[in-house]
């Protein structure tokens, strides 16, 4: 009788097992359209036996019938990894690619007046300049063009700049988002540690919410995610902790120039780098390691916190940011082999800093579209500003009595103003904003002679407003007021058309490759042609990983949804089959149910 009575318990827990999983599929398919639900299963299991007898040969057990195992999700880890590290790299070269479309806007490539076009205009104004450099009205058109490329070269750098300013405010958005990210991954963490303590119930949908969580920051920053037994997981952002089960560790934001880690390293000092770099905030290290130009083979090219800033740089760059490939002398042209000896010996040591300036090049500024950029456009504007001036204006070389040299006007080969008044050379048609050209100065020659002249304010690359670079030009007022002061006349009044000739001519040298990486030397308009395809090329190439990038998130994603994605058609299936258990356990009861009575009454009788 009492195994009789025992088999009530086989249909109990056949019933309650089956409402179980019944009201797992109802949540699965109430979920249908939830955005990052998983999927739950019920595992189902023996729940004990009782040995009835035993023998020589066999051991009889009954079995109590069946138990709920547990209520899990169907995910798989692997799935995951790969999803988020596809998702990662999509938004690394989405960031990029935007900027180039931004930044393209600027130059009028992709629709309104091209920068190609104001060159045309300044090539058209000197070729006019050239046939009549007497005619006021091609003088004053000169420099009205010369008015207007410079005032479009700042138009543009202005731009490049502020847009790099503006990366600022989304690379600290990302960052907050990072920080808002981990302490919901951390508290969720607390959570289903106290809901899973007891090795009874299991916190799915919390474990969804986190799981969400750590799928949008995976397409923010590289992550790797470490699964704990107790439910929880540890979270590493480019190999650094971010959230552990006691913590979670902080980014902030930190200007390049005030990180002094940067400073000692790299010279990123001065107003010039007041960006903003995400760092850790126990420690200030930063998150990413500059020295490495993210790649896919180092699985370094992930996360759209850092494609914003491979598109932005760490710094405003300009032309002395290239390294130029110094010239090797030629003993044919040095009067005595102690002289030639000499420049080889200056030679091999300007190869050393070539050498190490163009690694330099070669790791913070190519790499960064914005600051490759500012610098390959800032070599075209300084080239053409220098040349047309040294055309105007140009310079040799004296020596001093102490045997060094400097640089003068040349007043026996410069031209002077048109008319009565303006009859004095040295007056150059682009001007930094705070040094005159010359300086007039007494010097002694190495003849021992006294002489006056006027001494050329050279550029030092070390100072910013030395330079002929975009931010520090203008076209020179003395001009705008009164265009007869353009130096293209000889004192007899006549002409000075070699200066005229030599403008027109030296418009068309090759002056510098696109590159310092390339070898094909190009002139103002193949450097600006060369310098947009660069341009193109990247965003070309940034496109193109984004949308193969899409598709493998897409695909990963497919991979994914097989796993954990709720189907309706094997949803109801499983609740059609749940059901029918549920109703067999039912039968099954009343049936042991009548079998016990029956025996009652009959005993009973």
């Amino acid at each position: 009788m009492a195994g009789t009575m025992g088999r009530l318990t086989v249909g109990v827990t056949g019933l309650q097992t089956s409402q179980y999983a019944l009201n797992a599929t109802a949540h699965n398919l109430i979920n249908t359209q939830t955005e990052g639900y998983t999927r739950q299963q019920v595992l189902l299991t023996d729940q004990s036996y009782n040995r009835v007898a035993t023998d020589s040969y066999y051991i009889n057990n009954v079995g109590m019938g069946v138990v709920t195992a547990q209520i899990r999700q169907v995910r798989d880890q692997f799935a995951d990894d790969t999803y988020r590290t596809e998702s990662g790299r999509m938004s690394y070269y989405k960031a990029q690619y935007e900027t180039v479309s931004e930044i393209e806007n600027y130059f009028g490539e992709l629709e309104g007046k091209d920068f190609n076009t104001t060159l045309n205009d300044m090539w058209t104004s000197m070729q006019e300049l050239q046939k009549e450099s007497n005619s006021i009205v091609t003088r004053s058109s000169f420099i009205s063009n010369a008015l207007t490329l410079i005032d479009r070269v700042q138009t543009i750098r202005s731009s490049l700049i502020e847009y790099q300013r503006n990366l600022n405010t989304e690379i600290k958005d990302q960052v907050k988002t990072v920080n808002d990210l981990a302490s919901t991954i951390y508290e969720l963490n607390q959570q289903i540690r106290a809901v899973e303590a007891g090795n009874v119930e299991k916190a799915n949908d919390l474990k969804d919410k986190r799981n969400q969580a750590l799928d949008k920051l995976s397409s923010i920053v590289n992550t790797e995610v470490v699964n704990n037994e107790d439910g929880t997981v540890e979270v590493y952002l480019e190999g650094h902790t971010l959230v552990t089960l006691g913590r979670t560790y902080t980014l902030t934001t930190q200007k390049v120039c005030e990180n002094e880690k940067y400073q000692q390293n790299y010279g990123f000092t001065g107003s010039s780098t007041d960006f903003l770099m995400p760092v850790w905030e126990q420690d200030g290290d930063p998150l990413f390691n500059i020295n490495r130009v993210p790649t896919a083979d180092s699985n370094s090219d992930i996360g759209s916190l850092n494609g914003l800033m491979m598109s932005r740089g760490y710094f405003i760059s300009n032309y002395t940011d290239v390294p130029t490939k110094p010239t090797k002398p030629l003993e044919k042209d040095f009067a005595n082999n102690a002289d030639y000896q000499t420049a080889m010996a200056q030679y091999e040591q300007d190869v050393k800093d070539y050498v190490k300036d163009l690694e330099y090049f070669n790791t913070y500024v190519e790499p960064y579209t914005i600051t490759n950029l500012e610098a390959q456009f800032d070599v075209l504007i300084h080239a053409m500003v220098t040349q047309i001036n040294d055309t105007l204006c140009p310079n040799k070389t004296v020596t001093l009595a102490d045997g060094s040299t400097v640089k003068v006007l040349d007043e026996d080969t410069a031209g002077i103003g048109m008319g009565s008044g303006n009859e004095y050379p040295g007056t150059e048609l682009f001007t930094r904003n705070s040094v005159e050209r010359y300086t007039e100065r007494t010097l002694t020659l190495a003849d021992g002679t006294t002489q006056t002249f006027k001494v050329y304010n050279e550029e030092n690359p070390d100072d910013f407003y030395s330079l002929y670079t975009i931010g520090n030009l203008k076209v020179n007022e003395k001009l705008l007021q009164n265009p007869s002061l353009l130096p293209l006349s000889r004192v007899s009044g006549e002409e000075a058309q070699t200066i005229a000739d030599e403008l027109l001519a030296r418009w068309n040298d090759k002056f510098a490759t696109v590159s310092p990486n390339s070898l094909v030397q190009c002139n103002y308009k193949d450097y600006y042609s060369g310098m947009m395809d660069d341009l193109s090329d990247r965003g070309y190439t940034y496109k193109s990983m984004m949308e193969t990038g899409q598709q493998a998130v897409s695909d990963a994603e497919n991979t994914r949804q097989q796993l954990l994605g709720v189907s309706s058609d094997e949803e109801l299936s499983s609740m059609i089959k749940f059901q029918h258990a549920y109703n067999a356990s039912s039968r099954y009861i009343n049936t042991v149910s009548e079998m016990i009575a029956y025996l009652i009454e009959k005993l009973g009788a």
